[in-house]
């Protein structure tokens, strides 16, 4: 049985390997920020490794005045990749209508949740940039086959370089993302009852909402809970009630 070499637990399943630094590690300990990455240095440029140092020094961090927009080498590219799999996850009925739909879901419901991490990560002041998971993309991929009962939207994640935050800006800069899945689900259902494009926009940001606000492991869930436990559970609970009304809409 193999062991994460974080924590030393034995690891259920296929373990996580992270590209950074080589290490395997549990569902619990992959993110490089959650293993302590001695390697988390490749996954940003020199100069952003530099200003996040010297941003960690700072206590606490300054909300800047206009949210940084820069995107690394590879970023927009990794984003493509991960909006690109969302979509064969969504992508039904197989026919030219059907995945027009499923990139339209894709480019609303899960881009903008993790362009929303990015950008409140670098309104703090931290180097974040979109990386693609390996494991993580095969399970999405692996969503996009018909016998799936469940899809798994996770082929990446934003990581936040320099992360030596409290837990309210961990908890902020999770929330972004569920947030802004919870606002465009909402605004939605107004014309949900006549239109099936805002059903299936309802149905979709809300899924993603509600997977990401469990509060296990990496998921926004644990960060926010650890932060306001009683903002969590509303924003968990009207999730929850934007899933079943996507449903049945």
């Amino acid at each position: 049985m193999v062991k994460c070499d974080f924590c030393g637990a034995e690891i259920e399943g296929l373990p996580y390997k992270c590209k950074y630094c080589g290490g395997t590690f549990c569902v619990w300990h992959h993110l490089p920020e959650e293993h302590n990455c001695p390697g988390l240095h490749k996954a940003v440029s020199t100069y952003a490794l530099e200003r996040a140092e010297r941003l960690e020094r700072t206590t606490p961090p300054q909300l800047r005045s206009a949210p940084a927009a820069a995107f690394y080498p590879g970023e927009a590219r990794d984003l493509a990749i991960g909006v690109a799999a969302v979509a064969l996850a969504y992508l039904y009925p197989y026919s030219l209508t059907g995945a027009l739909l499923a990139l339209l879901v894709a480019l609303t419901a899960y881009l903008p949740h993790e362009l929303a991490h990015k950008l409140a990560a670098q309104r703090y002041g931290y180097a974040a940039r979109y990386v693609l998971s390996r494991w993580g993309l095969l399970l999405t991929l692996l969503s996009a086959l018909p016998f799936m009962p469940l899809r798994f939207i996770v082929p990446g994640y934003v990581l936040v370089s320099g992360y030596a935050a409290s837990r309210r800006l961990d908890g902020i800069i999770s929330a972004a993302g569920p947030a802004v899945n919870l606002a465009v689900a909402a605004l939605s259902l107004l014309a949900a009852p006549a239109s099936r494009l805002a059903g299936e926009l309802v149905y979709a940001n809300a899924f993603i909402a509600v997977f990401n606000l469990l509060p296990f492991g990496p998921l926004d869930g644990r960060k926010i809970a650890e932060w306001k436990p009683a903002l969590w559970l509303l924003m968990l609970l009207m999730a929850i009630a934007l899933f079943i009304t996507g449903m049945i809409v």
